[in-house]
């Protein structure tokens, strides 16, 4: 059986070892599974180093806000069925949270809430750097797994009904027994699931939200705060964050315990915008500027701090995808941000990636195990049992993601402008939300 996986991301890695993990072996007369993924970058450089952090201005470490992300335990338990080194290994590489603390703009707190689980000892989130979690994953891949620098251009079906992947370099095609798309909010692979093949009849949306961030020193980080914790703050003109995404130097915290700061933070500024703007021709100092005037008057001195040496090197407007039909075809099924790119504000994006990689290969593997063992035919039954399993896939992810989705849109909500009343409104209804929200960081209001 050969499977092609498109994307060598997050999704794309965690998929290929999950299905490498659980998938049985071919019968003795079928040729032994084989699974390759195509990346179209080549594989990228790190854009934050922890060794820089003795220099003290965020400005050498500017990065996107996606630069760095926060893995639930939800979405660690995946990672701890995986692979418990692999687990350990991205664990210990980020900063264990055990609390989440809200802010108004003004200076009072709204709420803090655990960022862990019912498990004892509990799982807390890791903030980490989405390169070194990416670094960890692909570390465990073998080199020749992953073929670089190949665009997909178009899937489509041919006369066996098999999907079939055609290149933009002209390279030869690659006919497969199941694609994956891991490819992202642009997915490629998503328009044969959903079309047919060559026009996206279900484009991202732009959802009016921009954001600015970068890693800076811990240094940056207020000295009085307990461990474990991540600030995030509301106010009428958007949301501003900051928390360590490493831990201290040589210590070990299995995402159980709450421990030093690393020497690296990061900070994000999520903001309204009304058109996406453009990345490739922009003022920084404008952006600069914006930065200053939303969030100088804010009452935490250390956003002030922050901005005050923050340099500007992109923009990143918030794309998601809407909600599909279908994240499956015959022979074909999506992944993470290619079915269902959600809201930063969810919390859970990566988590939710990762579950759909478990949820994939266990389904498969569970009824290609069924096929292997009957006598019939098996080329029939073994196409078959894949769209069984990627409908199945499907039928159980979609739900959850909904439920997810729908609560990360009102969240994402609270980052836009809004006039005095509804800024204090917005707090009240922060305040009241606090442990439900802890619930919904710990697992995914699951």
């Amino acid at each position: 059986m050969k499977i092609i996986i498109v994307g060598a991301g997050i999704s794309g890695l965690t998929t290929y070892l999950f299905l490498k993990k659980l998938l049985p072996n071919s019968p003795p007369s079928n040729p032994a599974h084989e699974i390759v993924i195509f990346e179209s970058h080549q594989a990228p450089q790190r854009q934050d180093n922890p060794e820089s952090s003795g220099k003290q201005t965020p400005a050498l470490n500017s990065a996107s806000p996606g630069a760095a992300l926060g893995i639930s335990p939800n979405g660690l338990s995946v990672l701890r069925d995986l692979d418990q080194t692999l687990f350990h290994k991205i664990a210990n590489a980020g900063y264990a949270v055990s609390h989440f603390q809200l802010m108004s703009a003004r200076g009072g707190r709204l709420a803090r809430f655990r960022a862990t689980n019912e498990d004892q000892p509990p799982l807390h989130t890791v903030l980490i750097s989405r390169s070194r979690l990416w670094e960890c994953l692909h570390a465990v891949v073998p080199a020749d797994a992953i073929v670089w620098k190949t665009a997909i251009q178009e899937v489509r079906y041919i006369e066996n009904e098999k999907p079939c992947i055609s290149f933009a370099d002209g390279s030869p095609d690659q006919e497969a027994d199941l694609v994956i798309g891991a490819d992202g909010v642009w997915s490629v692979v998503k328009k044969i699931v959903t079309g047919n093949g060559k026009v996206d009849d279900w484009p991202p949306v732009y959802e009016g939200l921009a954001g600015v961030g970068g890693f800076i020193p811990s240094s940056y980080l207020p000295d009085d705060e307990p461990h474990g914790t991540t600030t995030m703050t509301f106010g009428p003109h958007g949301f501003f964050g900051y928390g360590a995404c490493t831990s201290a130097p040589a210590s070990t915290h299995d995402a159980e315990c709450s421990i030093p700061q690393g020497p690296e933070a990061v900070w994000w500024s999520t903001y309204e915008i009304e058109h996406p703007p453009n990345t490739k021709d922009m003022n920084r100092e404008d952006i600069r500027k914006q930065l200053l005037q939303r969030h100088s008057w804010w009452k935490d001195p250390t956003i002030r701090r922050i901005i005050a040496d923050a340099e500007i090197q992109s923009i990143y407007p918030t794309w998601t995808t809407p909600e599909l039909p279908t994240w499956q075809a015959r022979g074909v099924v999506l992944v993470g941000d290619a079915a269902h790119t959600l809201q930063s504000s969810s919390g859970q994006g990566v988590s939710q990636a990762l579950e759909d990689s478990q949820v994939l290969a266990t389904l498969l593997a569970f009824h290609l195990g069924r096929c292997h063992s009957s006598t019939t035919s098996q080329i029939k039954e073994q196409s078959d049992a894949v769209d069984l399993a990627i409908k199945q896939y499907f039928e159980i992810r979609w739900p959850r993601v909904k439920r997810i989705a729908d609560r990360a849109k009102q969240m994402g909500d609270m980052k836009r402008k809004r006039g005095v009343i509804l800024e204090w409104l917005t707090y009240l209804l922060l305040w009241v939300m606090g442990e439900n929200l802890a619930l919904a960081c710990a697992g995914g209001l699951s």
